[in-house]
């Protein structure tokens, strides 16, 4: 990945559980022209890229050998055949141009309007996210534990570049288990946990695992990515006593932070809120019905700007005119107020993307994949509470005249329809069929109210997915 930037190039990472339509979806995007994969995700990949325009000489092994395909080691003897005369010069800013100006990093957004989008994150953006963050660090922060994926935003600024400048030592899973990450820590004697909600969750709730482990050194634990209920947070609080918390408010557009923690608020009494604006960054409160600064405990949508900042969506100039405005304020889609004492603390949100294990997903992208199937008229997608995840999406679907007496057998389908279709974490937990998708007299679907029927008891037939009743 630094070499890469070295040469001036485009870092973009993508997820290993892609499908090949993913896939060739994010490398085409992307304009992807190399492609760095493992042998267990080798046959997505070389299909994907093969989709995608990319020839095999392109894709490259990371570890591992397999017929036909270059390692990177013998990439590198490649590399020194050329001599000291034959290496290019490590990249230079173009004449004219800062690092907030060039492009380093793609990493897909989901959005709420469909397919994911691409968010060029500049050089710059990840410098004075890391420079934001190590101004609010403690400063026996030299020990990093490592278990978020590194396509995501948090992983990608938060546990590769941050510890360069901390000059911290990184403890990275190659794969993330409970044992492997607790025994981490244990053996390390890690201060500092930095998890989504899902593994927090896991541990309040998970006791045969957690006793086999002695957790003492954790001062503080940290969330990001989705919301934590005040019930896990009492439980984490009474589970380890005497540690602090803290949480980060953000997204992929912000290249991680708006607000977070400082030193002097990572007691419980604050974890309801996201913390307070980090710096060198301004944040409005904007009422989203006529568009005036909203006051103290005064909720409205989130608008940030600072040179975190995200430079806007790779082609997609509406997108980017939609979520950025001309002044440089990027529009959250998040509802929250401020309070006096500075934190921010966030009611709902206009967006309606669910969050599953801290990964976004559109409700769009699972509405159109389910209107394409025949036994389907009407459909919405909504994310429901999950213990385990966090959120997981729920389908509200109204069947064809033709097939309204067949219910649950229509409902399974749908469930191994998606499952064929989407990769694990767009998966949908459960149909439900209704008579009708309520909508407005624009056509915009009306969510809440199929939240309020939930809520009432009113339920149509409910087809849940049985891999999830094993789990549970």
């Amino acid at each position: 990945m630094f070499g890469t930037l070295r040469a001036g190039g485009v870092v973009s990472g993508a997820s290993p559980a892609y499908n090949v339509e993913e896939m060739s979806y994010a490398l085409r995007t992307a304009e992807a022209k190399f492609l760095f994969t493992v042998p267990g995700s080798m046959a997505v990949a070389a299909a994907a890229a093969k989709n995608a325009g990319i020839p095999q000489s392109h894709v490259f092994l990371l570890e591992g050998k397999m017929d036909g395909f270059t390692t990177m080691s013998e990439l590198i003897e490649v590399g020194k055949s050329y001599g000291s005369a034959g290496q290019i010069e490590q990249f230079r800013l173009p004449a004219g141009k800062q690092n907030k100006d060039v492009c380093g990093f793609l990493s897909f957004s989901s959005g709420t309007t469909g397919l994911p989008k691409a968010v060029m994150i500049a050089h710059g953006n990840v410098i004075a996210q890391c420079l934001q963050v190590r101004q609010i660090s403690p400063d026996t922060l030299r020990r990093i534990l490592a278990v978020l994926p590194l396509f995501h935003i948090t992983g990608l600024v938060h546990q590769l570049h941050l510890p360069v400048l901390l000059n911290a030592n990184v403890y990275m899973l190659p794969a993330f288990s409970m044992d492997s990450m607790l025994a981490t820590v244990q053996e390390y004697q890690l201060e500092e946990m930095l998890l989504v909600p899902p593994i927090l969750i896991r541990m309040v709730r998970d006791e045969k695992t957690m006793a086999k482990y002695d957790l003492s050194s954790v001062k503080r634990l940290s969330s990001g990515a989705a919301p934590l209920s005040a019930e896990i947070l009492d439980l984490l609080k009474k589970k380890f006593p005497g540690t602090g918390f803290k949480q980060g408010y953000g997204m992929t557009e912000s290249c991680s932070c708006i607000t977070t923690h400082p030193p002097d608020k990572y007691d419980y009494k604050y974890a309801t809120r996201v913390g307070t604006v980090v710096a060198s960054t301004e944040v409005k409160i904007v009422d989203p019905e006529t568009g005036k600064e909203c006051g103290l405990n005064e909720p409205g949508e989130i608008w940030a700007r600072g040179p975190q900042i995200v430079m806007g969506y790779l082609n997609n100039k509406r997108a980017t005119e939609e979520t950025f405005d001309k002044d440089g304020f990027l529009h959250t889609g998040d509802i929250g107020c401020m309070d006096e004492e500075g934190l921010i603390t966030i009611t709902d949100r206009l967006k309606e993307m669910i969050k599953v294990k801290g990964i976004g997903v559109a409700p769009a992208e699972l509405e159109d994949l389910l209107l394409g199937h025949p036994d389907v008229e009407d459909v919405a997608v909504l994310g429901i509470a999950d213990d385990y995840s966090g959120e997981r999406p729920k389908a509200y679907v109204v069947l064809k005249q033709s097939k309204r007496d067949q219910p649950e057998a229509v409902g399974k389908a749908l469930i191994k329809y998606v499952q064929d279709k989407k990769v694990r974490h767009k998966w949908i937990t459960e149909v439900e069929v209704v008579d009708e998708i309520p909508k407005s007299p624009s056509g915009k679907i009306l969510r809440r109210v199929l939240r309020d029927m939930g809520k009432s008891g009113k339920k149509g037939v409910v087809v849940k997915d049985e891999r999830e009743r094993a789990r549970l």
